[in-house]
């Protein structure tokens, strides 16, 4: 699995409530990050359900 997060973040905390294992949310920022280079196999449905989730379609998720 790739993960790409993008720039498009606007600080709704989504993916880090879905998945905080793999994102981050940075309050004083108001944005949220990725925490790991590879997402852990155990957590890959958790990604894929933020990549559906996110209300900017900024994060992507590809079966590389």
């Amino acid at each position: 699995m790739k993960l790409v997060f993008g720039e498009k973040c606007i600080g709704c905390a989504a993916c880090a409530k879905q998945c905080p294992e793999v994102f981050a949310f940075d309050k004083e920022r108001r944005r949220a990050s990725v925490r790991p280079d590879a997402v852990p196999e155990e957590h890959e449905a958790a990604v894929r359900d933020a990549a559906l989730i996110c209300l900017v379609g900024n994060i992507k998720v590809t079966d590389e």
